[in-house]
């Protein structure tokens, strides 16, 4: 298949809808793209407000006769400058687009200058970053361990970054609650975070690890197994549930909390028991 300068890509990239471009199909290697997106996609995916990313864009040297050649670029808060590509699309509209890896080191640049982004802006560009970062790593060491990077592993390393990313976003809405409760930050998390653990898996959190560490992978498993994924959703479930149903009493919260997930995740059975 002949790659195209301006060819469209629409992608699904760890359960998010990117339109990607390439800018050189041969800008990594022969038969090897560059491709970036345009400001849309960077709102859609990391927050930053197009209107925000339009107010940074500098022309230096405006359009020259072909438009893929003139120079425009994004200069951030800290006062460096990220070059935009200006390409005709096969779709014969013009897009301002910068190159992926540009947009991962605009958004490092921008986190550690904001200027007037605000807190919540940034907290979005950190989990582009957490995204991206995540999965590459995985895929590279896989490829190193096993000799290949297949597409079930794609998959499952997505479920389980989901679970993980959302379950980090769930955590803090549950600590803030406990905190908002009296509860110190440190040994009364802990206490309840066990608590929830015990209720669902019959074991510490820190035990549940452990046998998540050991046991994930290995073909004489007991089918009474709870998968990582699945009993992290659990934990988060479960959480959610604590702070929606709290009516006055912390104890009575988490013990509803634990047996609606036990009912939800494992039929009512104490999991992986």
């Amino acid at each position: 298949m002949s790659i195209k300068k301006g060819q469209l890509v629409p992608l699904n990239y760890e359960a998010r809808e990117f339109e990607v471009i390439v800018i050189d199909p041969n800008g990594l290697g022969k038969n090897q793209p560059s491709i970036g997106f345009g400001f849309r996609m960077m709102e859609r995916h990391a927050g930053l407000p197009e209107q925000t990313i339009s107010n940074w864009v500098t022309e230096e040297s405006g359009f020259e006769v072909d438009p893929n050649q003139a120079t425009k670029y994004l200069k951030v808060p800290s006062g460096n400058a990220y070059r935009l590509t200006q390409i005709y699309g096969l779709d014969g509209k013009l897009y301002s687009v910068l190159e992926v890896s540009d947009w991962v080191a605009l958004v490092v640049d921008v986190l550690d200058k904001p200027g007037k982004v605000r807190k919540a802006t940034q907290r979005n560009l950190i989990k582009f970053l957490a995204w991206f970062a995540v999965k590459g790593l995985y895929a590279d060491t896989y490829a190193l361990l096993k000799g290949k990077y297949t597409e079930a592993d794609s998959r499952t390393l997505s479920a389980w970054m989901i679970s993980r990313l959302d379950g980090i976003a769930h955590r803090n809405n549950y600590t803030n609650f406990l905190q908002q409760k009296g509860c110190e930050e440190g040994y009364e998390y802990a206490r309840w975070t066990n608590y929830i653990y015990l209720g669902l898996f019959g074991m510490t959190k820190n035990d549940m690890l452990q046998n998540w560490e050991l046991v994930e992978g290995d073909k004489n498993i007991g089918r009474n197994h709870i998968p990582e994924i699945e009993g992290l959703e659990a934990v988060a479930y479960c959480e959610r549930q604590v702070v929606e149903l709290y009516v006055g009493d912390l104890l009575k919260a988490h013990d509803d909390a634990i047996g609606y997930a036990r009912l939800k995740f494992f039929g009512g059975s104490l999991g992986g028991l």
